[in-house]
């Protein structure tokens, strides 16, 4: 019948076996010498660089040990570092006679100020103890901003007030996303430090790095270390789930996940513009036009109401929509007169190419402009 095994504090065990302990010879009398250092090496399996975040709660190491046999009346605590919160950890499992699996404890161990890294101890009964020298590096994990502080937002809006900065991407992807560092946090381009993002499970691209006070990019080349306080960019994959708004840093070995609620962010689903049924007009004509795609609102009165919720636009203009289909792939709309107009296409422009998006208000998402998304307007 299998052992089985659980994380739980533990008393110090009063059994001492003859692997874990010296003998001395007091007055002819043999006595246990308390404290001994063993013979013997440890070796980090789990993770193997020996990178854990610090200063957080059930990071696990598994320790292979060769020299000393280990087992769970045997071992008494593990030292993970020299901070005292860190010492005698009794949060540990002993997996085989050679394995250890130990979890830091609640508030985690501070980050490693040596360049060789912690040492490890494994304490066996008696306060007999075996050790590794250096190798255990606690790193200070990924941080972003307070949720007050809006710390992921679209890129397009970084220039407006706080309140009206856009928190929702699409599952179309192809979005440039800024993230805020946390205080006293800094971003890093270089090879070295191994920065990279996945946003919805997914991994991103175009990843950039940028000063927060000068605001110019970072290079990956830069020799020092970028100031606290930065931000980075990145895009977003396609095919996100709406599900999913997790963010995920990695930065010098090691990661840091983000739920919804950290980032304050969401995945909405945004409509799509594939083709026009007519796709050039005069300039000062309303010409109707069947709009094709995905992900539209089925019910006229949201696009032809006082307030419309949904729009077709044509070089940033409201076309007037008289017909949508059931199924959502559809919409009849008449073109705007978009000449001569600075939200058209321009101060005195009488002709030209407008990009057709569908604009959802209700999650201020807008469809991304394709190929098939221009109407040409002609002059008279």
């Amino acid at each position: 019948m299998p052992i089985h095994r659980f994380w739980r504090a533990r008393a110090v065990a009063l059994s001492v076996s003859a692997s874990a302990v010296t003998a001395v010879v007091v007055a002819g009398v043999p006595h246990v010498a308390y404290g001994a250092p063993l013979s013997g090496t440890i070796v980090i399996t789990t993770p193997s660089t020996g990178k854990i975040a610090a200063d957080t709660a059930k990071q696990v190491l598994v320790l292979t040990v060769t020299g000393q046999t280990l087992s769970e009346a045997l071992v008494t605590g593990v030292n993970l570092g020299t901070d005292l919160g860190c010492q005698n950890i009794p949060t540990y499992v002993v997996t085989s006679p050679t394995t250890i699996a130990v979890k830091t404890p609640t508030g985690g161990c501070p980050a490693t100020s040596v360049q060789a890294g912690d040492n490890i101890d494994i304490v066996f009964a008696g306060g007999n103890t075996l050790s590794k020298t250096g190798g255990l590096f606690l790193i200070a994990p990924p941080a972003i901003a307070d949720t007050a502080e809006k710390p992921i937002i679209n890129e397009n809006s970084a220039l407006l007030g706080p309140a009206d900065q856009i928190t929702r991407f699409v599952a179309n992807g192809a979005q440039t996303v800024r993230v805020k560092a946390a205080s006293g946090y800094a971003f890093d381009p270089r090879a070295a430090a191994g920065l990279s993002v996945t946003f919805g499970g997914k991994a991103v691209t175009e990843l950039k790095v940028y000063d927060g006070t000068s605001g110019a990019q970072i290079l990956p080349t830069t020799s020092t270390a970028p100031a606290a306080g930065n931000y980075l960019t990145f895009k977003t994959a396609a095919g996100l789930s709406t599900a999913d708004a997790i963010l995920t840093i990695t930065q010098n070995g090691v990661s840091k996940t983000f739920s919804a609620t950290d980032t304050g962010s969401s995945v909405v689903a945004a409509p799509t513009v594939a083709s026009l049924s007519v796709t050039s007009g005069k300039i000062g004509a309303s010409t109707s036009t069947i709009v094709t795609g995905t992900g539209f609102d089925k019910t006229l009165g949201d696009w032809t109401g006082q307030t419309p919720t949904w729009k077709v636009n044509f070089c940033g203009l409201s076309g007037t929509v008289t017909a949508v289909n059931a199924t959502g792939t559809t919409v009849t709309v008449t073109t705007p007169d978009v000449s001569d107009d600075p939200d058209g296409l321009g101060t005195g422009v009488f002709a030209g190419a407008c990009p057709v998006t569908v604009v959802d208000g209700t999650n201020n998402v807008t469809s991304p402009i394709s190929a098939g998304s221009y109407f040409n307007f002609l002059k008279e």
